[in-house]
């Protein structure tokens, strides 16, 4: 019987400012499902923590310095980074 492999894909995601306050830490590790797109970062990210999943499932992501839709793919060697919107008057 032949054997199935499932691959993961660990992404860390850089984190910053009152977010990276909140949970004490700058960087969020994640495992995802390959092949791995920046909205399946989102729910992991969501899962790992619930208290912030409303936030976490839309929240935009970079991936090697560019912003990125949900479809974008994601590889371990990525940097990945949390843009948080700020606002101000």
């Amino acid at each position: 019987m032949p054997r199935c492999y499932t691959l993961k894909v660990i992404v860390r995601v850089h984190i910053f400012g009152e977010l990276a306050r909140e949970l004490s830490c700058k960087a969020i590790t994640v495992d995802v499902m390959s092949p791995a797109k920046v909205r399946d970062v989102n729910l992991a990210l969501a899962v790992k923590h619930p208290m912030k999943a409303q936030f976490f499932q839309t929240a935009r992501l970079a991936v090697n310095h560019a912003f990125s839709s949900p479809d974008t793919p994601v590889q371990s060697s990525d940097e990945v980074a949390l843009i948080e919107l700020v606002g101000g008057g």
